[in-house]
């Protein structure tokens, strides 16, 4: 599949701060401070499976655990992340899109916690790591040749470092022994690989529109169409006979 943008591939990483990722950083760095400010605070918006499901039903963790954080290095690394690879998409997407991409595959990201395997069902999560996985997998389809450099050594193409994280991903959250939600990070990469493969985001900035719904409803429609046209063959042909039909008119 051809993606549009193809021929930016030389952005610069981070550069002027764009809009979107401003407000997400100034979001996250105001929940770390209330949570210093108020110590059961975390505990209230972690992302905890068994806490969400009834009896407990507070939904609301799906959404807030992705703008708290462990302590001061896990925010900045995240933030530091956010910065370096988020820019270069809302340039390219725009800011509103950026946006609604982001929270999407911090949503996603939870979502994966719920499959009841290994530590990650019952241990809280929070930080920002898995919407920033889905950033990382949007960095890695708009600009695949881009240059990252590994421990500040070793460069590697942004494509390379996308596949090479999301097995560290998978694998970690089979082991799921470091204390890091893995699943929470491969929920992320996969999510944001489901909106661009099927929901036309890339169509959909190409354009200028932006309009998520939009690619929604023409997801809907293709399948739609799909549908009823094998629907009137499966009755044209029974309604033919296979052919045999003398009636028929050719």
């Amino acid at each position: 599949m051809a993606y549009p943008y193809r021929r930016e591939m030389s952005i610069s990483f981070g550069g002027p701060l764009t809009p979107g990722v401003k407000s997400i950083i100034i979001a996250n760095g105001v929940a770390f401070l209330l949570q210093v400010l108020i110590r059961p605070l975390a505990s209230w918006f972690w992302l905890s499976p068994p806490a969400v499901l009834p009896p407990g039903f507070q939904i609301w963790r799906v959404g807030t655990y992705m703008f708290l954080h462990g302590d001061v290095l896990h925010l900045l690394f995240n933030m530091l992340a956010l910065f370096v690879f988020g820019c270069a998409v809302e340039r390219t997407w725009g800011t509103k899109l950026f946006v609604r991409y982001y929270i999407l595959c911090g949503l996603g990201a939870a979502l994966m916690a719920f499959i009841p395997y290994g530590p990650f069902y019952s241990v809280p999560i929070l930080g920002a790591s898995g919407a920033i996985y889905g950033i990382l997998l949007a960095y890695g389809v708009l600009f695949p040749h881009n240059q990252i450099w590994i421990l500040m050594t070793f460069p590697v193409e942004a494509r390379y470092v996308v596949i090479v994280w999301g097995f560290i991903a998978f694998v970690g959250s089979l082991v799921g022994a470091d204390g890091v939600a893995h699943i929470a990070h491969l929920g992320g990469l996969v999510t944001g690989l489901a909106l661009i493969r099927w929901t036309g985001f890339l169509r959909s900035s190409a354009r200028g529109r932006g309009e998520m719904m939009g690619s929604f409803r023409d997801f809907y429609r293709r399948w739609r169409m799909k549908r009823l046209r094998k629907k009137f063959e499966a009755y044209y042909e029974k309604r033919s006979g296979g052919g045999n039909d003398p009636n028929m008119v050719h």
